[in-house]
């Protein structure tokens, strides 16, 4: 890692960022401030995060639809307030959600218990909050018994963004690793996967021989769209919304009777 350049994150730390010369990455020194950037997990000035959540579910209601059997199950890592499990489970998915940093909202009955193993898993916004991605990553793939990864993280060109990219988020401090689409492609060697960039700031990794309309969804837009309608009429899945109800309204009973 070569020296790039030094910045003021928190309005407080010198912190000193690095640039592999090999694959183009971009991270912090080792974050030793971590503790006061997550005093709170998701920050107030993150007004998007509404609109990337149903955003995300609705690509991957297509993706999932065109890759999984219906009796699949999925996790959210790191899924924050439980948002996109629940929007995916409206949607007629088994979808968990896990995140030992944030309460679950959305979906506190649908964390994934020991041993637990899914089809697919995703990282909505979480790379870039990870020093070691790679050890990250082959954790969670042995832990869930899977190798596809659905996840965001905006990818840079190969020159260094200039200071004012929104994306470094110096006054966060919660950004500390950034990626091109060569860190990304070399990542998923690593990790014996094929890489799919579905846009700059979404991307698949996955080993499962995907069907064609799954490739096209992912690599071509247009192609996207038509499948998207043809997954919405045709591969439509039955809500959880009134299965997941009743077995809460079981639940609560049940421990109220205890």
């Amino acid at each position: 890692m070569d020296f790039a350049f030094e910045e003021t994150v928190l309005g407080q730390f010198k912190v000193h960022y690095y640039r592999c010369t090999h694959c183009g990455l971009l991270q912090t020194e080792a974050p030793y401030w971590l503790e006061q950037a997550y005093q709170e997990p998701i920050t107030s000035g993150d007004t998007g995060l509404v609109a990337r959540n149903i955003g995300n579910s609705r690509f991957l209601e297509i993706f999932l639809s065109l890759t999984f059997s219906s009796n699949a199950r999925f996790v959210d890592l790191a899924g924050g307030y439980g948002l996109v499990t629940r929007l995916l489970r409206d949607k007629g998915f088994d979808c968990f959600s896990t995140d030992p940093y944030c309460p679950n909202l959305f979906a506190s009955s649908f964390e994934p218990q020991d041993p637990f193993k899914a089809d697919a898993l995703f990282a909505f916004e979480v790379l870039e909050h990870i020093h070691n991605p790679v050890e990250f990553i082959e954790q969670q793939f042995n832990k869930f018994g899977c190798r596809t990864l659905v996840f965001s993280t905006l990818t840079f060109n190969p020159s260094i963004p200039p200071r004012e990219w929104w994306y470094y988020a110096f006054d966060t401090g919660q950004h500390i690793t950034f990626y091109q689409r060569r860190s990304l492609e070399l990542l998923a060697k690593l990790l014996c996967c094929s890489y799919f960039q579905i846009n700059p700031g979404l991307h698949v990794f996955s080993d499962v021989d995907m069907p064609i309309t799954a490739r096209l969804a992912i690599t071509n837009k247009w192609a996207r769209f038509c499948l998207s309608v043809y997954a919405m009429l045709r591969l439509r899945r039955k809500s959880l919304t009134w299965h997941d109800h009743l077995l809460d309204k079981e639940r609560y009973t049940n421990a109220s009777a205890d």
